[in-house]
């Protein structure tokens, strides 16, 4: 449900899209947000978005999916705080099988479509910015592409390891990965079964590279996973 109170300048201004944004623009923008919780498993949208809102998760974990008429799905990105997403429903106004539904209960801050369109009116460099957020997303878009065509289901998992390890202080050459979500959502934003993302990772455990804990992967050895990313 929305709650009645004011969004504050604050919880956006660092934010991606936002933070080279003035402080007259971004309280323009925040003129007809709202607040908005959900609850775990609760869906936001089924059909690529509302044209009405943009969203800006603020705590909490959000899954964005694919879905086809077999019924078969796949998660295309999972958001976690700090994040914007369903922009894309602003511009393009064609329904498309994209999702979004939260993973854990979920707080949200809510832009209204239309005040995101006339900030983009009111000053060019906002528009540079969204224009700039479009890119990031095609890009990512055309890497997921890379990954899933060009790449083996090792190289998708070393590859998802590396960019998301986490180094650790006392220790540079071992880092940790905490999953943002429970492996079979990971899997699929790799477009892998459950199965080959599991055996894939014991294969790495196997081998002494890492150690797999329920939430994360610990890497022992950050050097060895580097030449598997290009190997």
């Amino acid at each position: 449900m929305d709650t009645p109170l004011k969004p504050q300048l604050e919880e956006i201004a660092g934010i991606g899209v936002f933070s080279d944004m003035r402080p007259e623009q971004l309280e323009f923008l925040l003129e007809e947000s709202v607040y908005q919780d959900i609850r775990r498993g609760e869906t936001l949208y089924t059909h690529g978005g509302d044209n009405r809102k943009m969203y800006c998760l603020l705590s909490g974990r959000i899954k964005i999916g694919l879905t086809a008429s077999s019924g078969n799905e796949r998660i295309i990105d999972i958001v976690l705080p700090g994040k914007t997403f369903g922009e894309s429903a602003l511009f393009w106004k064609q329904q498309v099988p994209v999702y979004a539904e939260a993973m854990t209960p979920s707080l949200l801050l809510v832009l209204n479509g239309e005040t995101v369109l006339g900030s983009m009116r009111k000053w060019p460099e906002v528009t540079l910015s969204f224009l700039e957020l479009a890119h990031q997303r095609v890009q990512s878009l055309l890497e997921g592409m890379y990954a899933c065509c060009l790449r083996t289901a090792e190289q998708r998992v070393v590859d998802y390891l590396m960019q998301n390890a986490e180094a650790l202080a006392q220790d540079q050459m071992q880092a940790v990965v905490n999953l943002p979500a429970n492996k079979s959502v990971v899997a699929s934003s790799l477009n892998l079964s459950p199965e080959t993302f599991s055996r894939q990772l014991h294969q790495l455990e196997n081998s002494g590279v890492v150690r797999v804990d329920r939430h994360s992967v610990h890497i022992f050895d950050l050097r060895e996973i580097r030449k598997r990313c290009i190997s």
